[in-house]
């Protein structure tokens, strides 16, 4: 049933009414209807209640701007951002913090007795930030040719850390209720995403002399950690013997399927279908060993999902051959495939291309989008989303699923403080309790070949087992 009729300045349609549909249906839980006026606000009127004509308008900056300078810096954020404080306009939303970034628009509201303007630019701000804009106006990149987290506008202005449209959405539906009190909105229950990407099934030091030789000096050396140092060398032994009783690599798997379902946890496996790199690990996806792990982590309880290697991101054929060899498999293994998804290898993404690879293959989701060397909120919310081509223009059946924690982004950054446990727990938990107060969804990757200290074991199951 609609409830509310939007009325959208005559520019940029598809653009606001896919906007339009992330924030206030698929967040909220509102249905409306669109008109296209010639107005430059965006205003919001109820269907249900004709008695009360009050109007709820918000500003458009980002689409006036964009709309003669697409994908062009003239239709970024003017630096430095300001700042408004929500409370002190009558306001009291669910926010981190009450001094908030504006960034398009201004800061402040308007009352009368017609109702409500907020002078920031909620529904611009908002594509903005979950269609990934600045990174297809940006050209700057880092040595795995990834928008690094530095050059992003969360990093510059110090708001990485927080969920900054969550923020918004709770400001929009504030001034929704207030208008009209018996506005609903859906309700949403915190979730756990976790995952491990697959990138070395095995240990193939274990098959060389050399990496053998050169791994258990860099446990002694390095690690201080003779335990480890002695488990590489049995590991080279038994390969001889073609065991894997002593290979870290496959027990860690076995590990984290152990220990997440005794929480109750389903962790999703991610693996490479096929080498596109030198740098990657050569194993053939379609061996018997990797099938008959593939099945026992099934019928355990867990999932698998798709790791197109290095060089896919921006490749249709080396993605589609990927996608070939990858949905093969599961043929042959008879998995369900409906809600498939993954995370590109390296969180090397294209916002311009990448997107259209996975949902052009009708995957569910995909989840590359956060950083690999810093936590946080890339695309500026913890909830599930359709994504957005900005090429074609068109709203994508594919879902963005957030990455908000790989677990290097935390762990190296903290490497010599992994004997104080509690001060990396902290950390985690900072994120987690983010993504708890908006019923949000903590996504997190932790590689199985990420278990290098024993206190990862700790930290794992602690951050795992949190409720």
């Amino acid at each position: 049933m609609k409830t509310l009729r939007i009325k959208i300045p005559n520019l940029l349609i598809d653009e606001q009414k896919y906007i339009l549909k992330i924030l206030l249906y698929e967040f909220l839980g509102l249905d409306f209807e669109v008109d296209i006026y010639e107005g430059d606000k965006i205003e919001i009127s109820s269907l249900l209640d004709s008695k009360n004509s009050s109007i709820l308008s918000l500003d458009a900056s980002f689409f006036k701007k964009a709309n003669f300078n697409w994908l062009n810096s003239l239709s970024m954020p003017v630096l430095p951002l300001l700042n408004w404080c929500p409370k002190e306009d009558g306001i009291n939303a669910n926010l981190v913090n009450q001094n908030l970034p504006v960034l398009y628009g201004s800061p402040g509201i308007v009352k009368n007795n017609k109702g409500i303007h907020l002078n920031i630019d909620i529904f611009g701000s908002a594509f903005f930030m979950l269609t990934r804009y600045e990174e297809a106006v940006i050209k700057e990149r880092d040595g795995h040719n990834r928008f690094s987290f530095k050059y992003s506008l969360a990093y510059k202005e110090n708001f990485l850390n927080r969920p900054i449209i969550n923020e918004y959405l709770e400001i929009l539906y504030e001034c929704l209720k207030y208008l009209w009190p018996n506005t609903l909105r859906k309700k949403l229950k915190f979730r756990r995403f976790i995952s491990c990407d697959v990138d070395h099934p095995f240990d193939l030091a274990g098959f060389s002399i050399k990496k053998t030789v050169l791994r258990v000096g860099a446990r002694l050396l390095r690690d201080k950690n003779p335990k480890l140092a002695l488990l590489d060398f049995f590991n080279f032994i038994f390969k001889k013997f073609n065991s894997d009783f002593f290979d870290q690599y496959i027990n860690n798997i076995n590990w984290i399927m152990k220990v997440n379902k005794s929480y109750n946890n389903i962790v999703t496996f991610n693996f490479i279908p096929l080498q596109t790199n030198k740098n990657e690990a050569i194993y053939d996806f379609q061996n018997k060993k990797i099938l008959s792990l593939i099945e026992h982590i099934v019928n355990y309880g867990h999932m698998i999902g798709f790791h197109p290697g290095y060089n896919t991101y921006n490749s249709k054929k080396k993605f589609q051959d990927s996608v070939n060899i990858f949905k093969k498999v599961c043929k042959d293994l008879n998995l369900i495939t409906s809600k498939l998804g993954g995370r590109q290898h390296y969180l090397r993404f294209d916002i311009c291309k990448t997107p259209k690879l996975w949902s052009g293959n009708n995957f569910y989701y995909d989840s590359s989008l956060g950083y690999s060397d810093q936590p946080g909120f890339r695309c500026g919310t913890c909830y599930e989303y359709s994504m957005f081509d900005l090429n074609d223009r068109t709203a994508l059946q594919l879902k963005q699923r957030p990455l908000i924690i790989m677990e290097n982004s935390i762990i190296n950054n903290n490497l010599k403080k992994l004997d104080n446990k509690n001060s990396i727990i902290n950390n985690f938990d900072y994120y987690i309790d983010i993504c708890k107060q908006y019923n949000g969804d903590f996504t997190l990757l932790w590689h199985n070949s990420s278990f290098q200290f024993s206190e990862s074991f700790k930290i794992y199951k602690k951050i795992i087992s949190r409720n």
